[in-house]
């Protein structure tokens, strides 16, 4: 059995907060950079969005905003399968490694050098 101590767990917890907070907020990042270039392409070259889409009346404009719907349900879908899958079960194991070590009592932390500690980083 693997020994668990106070510093491997909030090493761990540090590990796992950083890495859920950069995965949200690269998603974030490349829904506003979608956002940002339609808005700007709608403002510089409303010409080219007016283009008609083959002998239809949907236009390039029409299309890409449709594709913008998509891509954002997409990334929703995508951090959505993530946290489930992953970030939940994660979680749920620090969470009980720290009450385990002491850290954690009834989801309050003990120490408030380990909140410290935490805050720090």
């Amino acid at each position: 059995m693997k020994t668990i101590t106070k510093e491997s767990t909030l090493k761990r917890f540090k590990k796992f907060i950083t890495f859920r907070s950069k995965f949200s907020l690269f998603l974030t990042v490349v829904i506003l950079l979608c956002y940002y270039a339609f808005i700007l392409s709608v403002g510089l070259f409303p010409d080219v969005l007016g283009y008609r889409i083959g002998p239809s009346s949907v236009t390039l404009g029409i299309a890409l905003g449709l594709l913008l719907i998509f891509i954002c349900i997409s990334i929703t879908g995508l951090y959505t399968f993530v946290a489930n899958k992953y970030f939940d079960r994660d979680q749920r194991e620090i969470l009980e490694e720290m009450e385990d070590c002491g850290i954690l009592k009834n989801g309050v932390l003990q120490d408030d050098k380990i909140q410290d500690a935490i805050q720090k980083d």
